[in-house]
């Protein structure tokens, strides 16, 4: 069988661990050439070389996606080096920190989260926009369960992924005319590094797990494979979908 993607430029980002690097890994192993990003270049560079057989088709890059510039400076490159990106995953993201319903407090907090978690996705997305619309690519926004339910997330955090689902709604509208698709995941509790500290309250992980019908966290793998699927031909007909990795807990 075919690979899925026969060298289909893809960028990933936030892509050094977690969500990020097994949608990477996904996306290599199914014929894609990869780039492979990350806020912190010797982290993108540590991951790109742990995807396996694929050290041919995985390009690492420092990437702050709150830097329009640099967005941009990115997609160029990746461009020259092998052709216009014709899939993006938006997966960067940070979660909130603030418990404090002290005005400052919070309003700092959303503004740091809202800057990587949505006009990240509108930084990187508007760069790639012309190799997108050139090859009627695909953008996957990674978003979350709390797009559409109140979860014991941070409040920062939780409103950040509300917009996600707006400004994918949004995008899918804009772009679909360019023949561009535009979906996102919502994935529940996805056991990683970003998450460790739901895993170490064991009440917290417990009553999350407790409410999916599968009775488990997810794993990263489990939530690269509709990733995979959106950003494919396979799903050329689907956008401006919400696609939830939950394991069935947004139905209880």
């Amino acid at each position: 069988m075919a690979p899925l993607f026969a060298g289909t430029v893809a960028l990933v980002s936030g892509a050094s661990q977690g969500i990020g690097h097994a949608i990477a890994i996904a996306l290599a192993q199914a014929g894609c050439r990869v780039a492979l990003t990350d806020i912190d270049l010797d982290k993108a560079r540590l991951a790109a070389a742990n995807v396996p057989g694929a050290s041919d088709s995985i390009r690492p890059y420092a990437l702050d996606v709150c830097d329009g510039e640099q967005c941009a400076k990115v997609v160029a490159d990746v461009q020259n080096a092998w052709g216009p990106v014709e899939v993006l995953v938006n997966n960067a993201g940070i979660g909130g920190r603030s418990t404090s319903h002290d005005a400052r407090a919070l309003g700092e907090d959303l503004d740091r989260v809202m800057a990587v978690n949505v006009k990240g996705i509108l930084n990187l997305t508007l760069a790639c926009a012309e190799g997108l619309k050139r090859t009627r690519g695909a953008v996957v926004n990674v978003a979350s369960i709390t797009t559409l339910v109140a979860t014991g997330a941070h409040l920062a955090y939780g409103a950040s992924k509300g917009a996600v689902g707006q400004m994918t709604k949004f995008l899918a509208r804009d772009f679909g005319p360019h023949g561009v698709r535009v979906n996102a995941v919502a994935p529940g509790l996805v056991m990683t590094p970003m998450t460790a500290h739901v895993a170490q309250d064991a009440a917290r992980h417990d009553r999350m797990v407790g409410r999916t019908f599968l009775g488990r966290a997810a794993h990263p793998d489990d939530i690269a494979g509709p990733v995979e699927l959106l950003g494919s031909r396979q799903a050329r007909y689907v956008t401006c979908v919400m696609l939830p990795g939950d394991g069935g807990y947004l139905a209880n």
